[in-house]
């Protein structure tokens, strides 16, 4: 059996499985056979869904792909984890049934309230909520910066993705907006611009050219930048797509540090910008060429480097005495808390490092979890981000 054919019938399985538990406990209130025909309608929607998933959307080839695949889960994920939400504490609320009317009314009231709550936040976040776009400012304190770079400001972008939007998405002008009021020194992209398709970035190639930032913008590329994760007839169009990307990121205004590095002078004094290729444990691809990008550097540079996949940091990064390290690829999974003194995601799971700034020793590494998306087309919780680092030197002692 094939894995898509096992999805299929995994995903039939839930579905009968949630209705039916859903059905089953308000078979009181569904009566009529008008209600009874809607609700059995409203299964078979989405069942139908994914025959149209399984059968058309994940043979499409192109850019388009990801956006019909998401939008479906966006739709799935958006009836169904209410429904689960209120089949629990109904469940809950009838192991209690025989405590007291209180306590049937506790349940009651919770399951009702929570599906609510989160039928709305789901809703939110595959609408206005992913390009609710949040500032991250971030000071970041070196005793070794070149004076000439005190205060010197960088915007950070990450994981856009750009095959998960449609053309008529209204993030993309708004992120650029909010970048230029920033007024960076420099802008740095730290990987996965596109799903797999260089192509994805045609309808936006104009407006990130709005993009402004004295010192340049520079990009490494991702996990997802080197179209692996789709099938091409043959390694002649794989090559084309590749080119194009670069090409592409050219016009943007992006200038690609692939395992390279350039010097940035500001005021007489010198740091270096260095990029290096994805680099990632397996299954991910190990591009990055570290010796590459440092190679002839002097013992004494300063060095930030892009390198789009954290786990890069404690593999290497951290052995080469570089100051300040920029990456993505986490997105915090898309979902999570973060308040001052609690924050949580499924993400820290797989990453010890995946959404904000991190220190070892005199080593800094931020990890930005990015203003695209992937999979479910939203964010819960944890709203995109725009990170600007303002680079400080601490004063001698």
């Amino acid at each position: 059996m094939r894995s898509s054919d096992l999805i299929l019938i995994t995903g039939i399985f839930t579905i009968l499985a949630i209705d039916g538990l859903l059905y089953y406990q308000l078979r009181d209130q569904l009566r009529k056979k008008w209600q009874k025909g809607i609700y059995f309608f409203h299964t078979l929607f989405f069942i139908s869904l994914l025959f149209l998933f399984q059968y058309f959307i994940i043979r499409l080839k192109g850019p388009q792909g990801y956006f019909w695949i998401e939008k479906i889960i966006g739709i799935t994920f958006l009836f169904y984890v209410p429904k689960l939400v209120f089949i629990v504490f109904h469940g809950f609320g009838s192991l209690f049934r025989h405590s007291g009317i209180r306590i049937t009314r506790f349940f009651s009231w919770t399951r009702n309230l929570l599906s609510v709550v989160f039928f709305l936040l789901l809703l939110y976040s595959i609408t206005w909520g992913r390009y609710d776009y949040k500032t991250d400012i971030q000071e970041v304190p070196f005793k070794n910066l070149p004076s000439g770079f005190n205060h010197f400001k960088i915007v950070q972008l990450s994981d856009l993705h750009l095959g998960s939007f449609g053309e008529s998405y209204r993030g993309i002008e708004k992120l650029v907006r909010e970048i230029n009021r920033l007024k960076p020194d420099l802008i740095v992209f730290t990987g996965d611009m596109v799903n797999n398709f260089a192509d994805e970035m045609l309808p936006w190639i104009s407006a990130f050219q709005k993009l402004k930032a004295p010192y340049g913008k520079y990009a490494v590329t991702g996990n997802h930048d080197y179209g692996n994760y789709t099938h091409w007839p043959n390694a002649r169009e794989k090559k084309e797509n590749q080119e194009r990307f670069a090409r592409y990121m050219q016009e943007m205004g992006f200038h690609l540090l692939n395992n390279t590095r350039v010097p940035l002078t500001a005021h007489g004094d010198t740091l270096w910008l260095a990029g290096v290729e994805n680099w990632g444990n397996p299954p991910f691809p190990q591009y990055g060429n570290l010796a590459q990008a440092l190679d002839s550097l002097p013992e004494d540079r300063f060095v930030i480097m892009l390198s789009h996949d954290p786990s890069h940091w404690h593999a290497e990064l951290l052995h080469h005495s570089i100051p300040l390290t920029l990456s993505g690829h986490t997105h915090a999974m898309q979902m999570g808390i973060r308040t001052k003194k609690f924050q949580w995601s499924p993400s820290q799971y797989l990453y010890p490092e995946y959404d904000g700034l991190y220190r070892i020793g005199e080593q800094y590494l931020y990890v930005s979890r990015g203003q695209g998306y992937l999979g479910f087309p939203g964010r819960v919780g944890l709203r995109p981000v725009i990170t600007e680092l303002i680079l400080l030197r601490e004063p001698s002692r």
